[in-house]
């Protein structure tokens, strides 16, 4: 079977991962890498036994050898790569968010659609953990009846603050109900099956108070009206004791929790502090298989013609909802 030839934008710790679960995947090679350091570049190649290396993405697109493009970079050159790498036919897996404005996602969205015969995707990685994918398959069989409650809970370690802090002070952070939030934001609407109409939000600076000047904050709580009349209750935070993300889908029949305890493993000690299990490590220890997961049904998607469940439509509409809450919030704070 041939291999899916793959180049990669963008080579910070997602780049790197995605080029890890390719070398996995026995039908994806990755033969190309690209970001604006050379020596960032070479570095890569020589690790990964890559054969080409770029700064310069069209130059990278000219390589006949390409099949797909993963686009890793921040998501303010998520547009320029996206519509480059469709004017050269190219299959695209971009990173979330699909871009920085609800305009640019528009914009690819319609380019997307003019290119039917091209393989699309984004990385909302949560679809593609077993626990989440488990948690739709039940919900479809109708073993919950119908869905009418979203909850959505991401949560940061505190350990995080001061790096974030000094990240929104030079533009490289947005706010979390649209960096975190993007993520409950596309299961919501994966889950519930509509779309948000009317959104409530509140919350604040409680810790690290300096986020307040950058209308951010370090805690956030929404509340968002569906238009099937379903609800969703999205929670965002930066001061928990570990990385942490649950999810609860209420129907009319029954309840799915996902996550509701952050274990490390299945472990447990009983000794003179109590009763203890450890959490979660990191936020790659959570989602790996995940990020394996949504990779590798891109590839067969590609190479099987299968259309991938998650649109540039979805980006779209994760963005425009994100948006929608952290403009609530501000709203709120009025």
């Amino acid at each position: 079977m041939k291999k899916i030839r793959f180049g990669i934008i963008g080579i910070g710790s997602m780049g790197r991962q995605h080029l890890t679960d390719l070398q996995r995947n026995p039908n994806a090679e990755v033969i190309a890498v690209c970001a604006r350091t050379e020596s960032k570049v070479k570095k890569t190649q020589e690790e990964f036994g890559i054969p080409y290396g770029y700064t310069d993405l069209d130059e990278m697109l000219r390589n006949p050898e390409l099949d797909a493009l993963v686009i890793a970079t921040g998501a303010d050159a998520h547009k320029e790569a996206c519509l480059a790498a469709l004017k050269a036919k190219k299959h695209i897996f971009c990173e979330k968010p699909l871009a920085k404005t609800v305009e640019d996602c528009e914009e690819i969205e319609k380019a997307v659609n003019e290119n039917p015969d091209v393989c699309f995707t984004v990385g909302f990685m949560r679809r593609f953990d077993p626990s989440y994918a488990e948690a739709k398959q039940k919900i479809r069989a109708g073993e919950i009846g119908k869905p009418i409650l979203f909850k959505g809970v991401s949560l940061d370690p505190a350990s995080v603050l001061d790096a974030h802090l000094e990240g929104v002070k030079k533009g490289i952070y947005v706010p979390w109900f649209i960096e975190m939030g993007s993520h409950d934001a596309d299961l919501a609407r994966w889950f519930l099956e509509g779309d948000p109409v009317e959104s409530f939000a509140t919350g604040d600076a409680y810790v690290c108070t300096g986020l307040a000047a950058y209308n951010d904050y370090d805690n956030g709580f929404s509340l968002t009206k569906f238009n099937n009349d379903s609800t969703a209750f999205i929670q965002v935070g930066r001061t928990a004791t570990c990385s942490h993300v649950e999810s609860e889908i209420v129907g009319t029949k029954g309840t799915i929790r996902v996550n509701s305890v952050p274990r490390k493993n299945y472990l447990s000690s009983f000794t003179d502090a109590g009763y203890v299990e450890e959490c979660q490590e990191s936020f790659i220890a959570r989602w790996g298989d995940a990020f394996a997961g949504e990779m590798n049904d891109f590839v067969d998607c590609v190479l099987t013609g299968r259309k991938p469940e998650t649109t540039a439509h979805d980006g779209t509409m994760s963005l425009k909802f994100c948006l929608q809450l952290h403009q609530a919030y501000l709203d709120g704070k009025k």
